[in-house]
């Protein structure tokens, strides 16, 4: 008996298994069926519902797409009801950026209420130039993410001088203002500063947390502040998770990069970095390009090189890794980079064995005789002629005094202007801003571009050399 049992399980058993394999085999069938019907397509099922979305997507804005990358075939009705399909040739990836990505985005899914003012500004804190520059383009940032008008706070003191407001010649801001919405009038009222609300001038805190929050915490701010939100206050430079990150998800940190691509020099400023000089073209300066904050070669300070950047290092790196990236050996190592930059440049290795044939344009802060050993190898930008030529339209002008009064539209620049009859007095601010301008357009301009430790100079290069040259 046991015997005949254990006979019949086996053979239930093997039955099973066919029958299995069977349906098995019926349902492959069924499903490859299916897939001739939709023309062989085995997409997921997530990618079905994509391609069902994108279908119904295309129907609703009265296309059809007829499976061809550059082409579209769009209904005609004529009278009497005939149809006609007419054939138009386009690019491929036709499809709107806006439809493929509404619902998916924070762009697609924010859609802020059309109440208020919905402006955004900054208070401007104590960074030089590029600081400024960086506060300037990380605010534009948020206005362009939270879709505000971006009001442009008034330059007063020495260190907020940018020189955007003023009509000097430096800057060429036509592709900026086409791009966003920006009001270069409004910041310039001291009215304006005092007129912001307590509770929408955002902490630290609130400031970091901004664009990390998404739509819903967008959404809540729209309500509380409707006409104006101060992102920065008094806390100078708005960063997020480390000094100099711009915040916000992958999406808005791309934005804050397209704004580079966007603010450019004035024709008659950036005709003076030496890749555009007809003296310099085909020389070689134009293939590197170095900038040097606390390192050089002759007048070296080691000690000013090890110590300045372990401060700024320490400034730049969360106190958990201080001690992996800013100890004295590491800055050792840094400097020391720098101090046998020669043997980079000049190695056997490289392709020529004349080491006075090795050029490059520098961009320094001038505390370092780089003569001593590069004599004659590199070039530096000059801004004398630019100056001299402002100068000179100044003094031909017939009235002097209504030219300087037109032009200083900052409140630092009226300040030094008001009824004077030239530059003496602004002399000083326009050299200074205009050399640093050239020199990091010059980087900006090399072929390859070696920058200095935690500068804020050489990151703003790497961005305005854009993001597809940063490897």
């Amino acid at each position: 008996f046991f015997k005949c049992t254990v006979l019949l399980l086996i053979s239930a058993s093997v039955i099973l298994s066919i029958f299995t394999l069977v349906l098995s085999w019926v349902a492959i069938q069924k499903d490859h069926t299916r897939k001739e019907q939709r023309g062989g397509s085995g997409d997921t099922p997530h990618l079905e519902a994509r391609r069902h979305k994108e279908s119904r997507l295309r129907k609703n804005s009265g296309t059809i797409n007829d499976g061809e990358s550059n082409k579209i075939i769009v209904p005609e009705t004529k009278n009497q009801g005939e149809r006609k399909i007419k054939v138009e040739h386009l690019k491929p990836n036709v499809l709107p950026v806006a439809k493929s990505i509404v619902g998916t985005s924070n762009t697609g899914i924010y859609q802020p209420p059309q109440t208020g003012r919905r402006i955004l500004t900054y208070k401007r804190f104590g960074g030089r130039l590029n600081n400024q520059i960086f506060q300037f383009i990380t605010s534009l940032q948020h206005a362009k993410v939270l879709k505000r008008t971006f009001v442009v706070p008034n330059e007063v003191r020495d260190v907020d001088w940018t020189g955007m407001f003023d009509g000097f010649g430096i800057w060429d801001l036509e592709s900026l203002n086409n791009a966003y919405d920006i009001d270069w009038t409004t910041g310039l009222s001291v009215e304006f500063v005092t007129t912001v609300p307590e509770n929408c001038v955002l902490t630290p805190k609130e400031g970091r947390q901004l664009l990390n929050g998404g739509p819903k915490l967008w959404e809540e701010w729209d309500e509380k502040c409707p006409d104006v939100i101060d992102i920065a206050g008094s806390t100078g430079l708005l960063f997020c998770e480390q000094q100099h990150q711009f915040c916000g998800d992958s999406e808005a940190q791309m934005e804050a990069y397209k704004i580079y691509d966007h603010i450019k020099l004035s024709s008659e400023l950036l005709q003076y970095i030496p890749s555009k000089r007809e003296e310099f073209k085909n020389k070689g300066y134009d293939e590197l390009a170095i900038h040097s904050r606390r390192a050089g070669e002759g007048g070296y300070d080691w000690e000013l090189c090890v110590n300045g950047n372990a401060k700024t290092c320490d400034g730049h790196t969360p106190s958990s890794d201080q001690y992996k990236f800013c100890d004295i050996r590491t800055m050792k190592g840094n400097c020391a980079i720098w101090l046998d930059l020669d043997w980079q440049i000049k190695a056997k290795s490289a392709l020529t064995n004349d080491q006075k044939q090795y050029k490059f344009v520098l961009a320094s802060d001038g505390t370092h005789d780089w003569n001593i050993d590069f004599k004659g190898q590199f070039i530096v930008a000059n801004n004398t002629d630019w100056l001299l030529s402002l100068e000179r339209k100044v003094h031909d002008d017939v009235d002097p005094e209504t030219m300087l009064e037109t032009m200083a539209v900052s409140a630092l620049a009226h300040s030094k202007l008001r009824r004077q009859k030239d530059l003496t007095k602004m002399r000083g601010k326009l050299d200074a801003l205009t050399a640093t301008l050239l020199d990091l357009f010059s980087l900006v301009d090399g072929k390859y571009f070696i920058g200095a430790y935690y500068s804020t100079l050489s990151l703003n290069a790497c961005y305005f050399r854009g993001m597809d040259r940063i490897y």
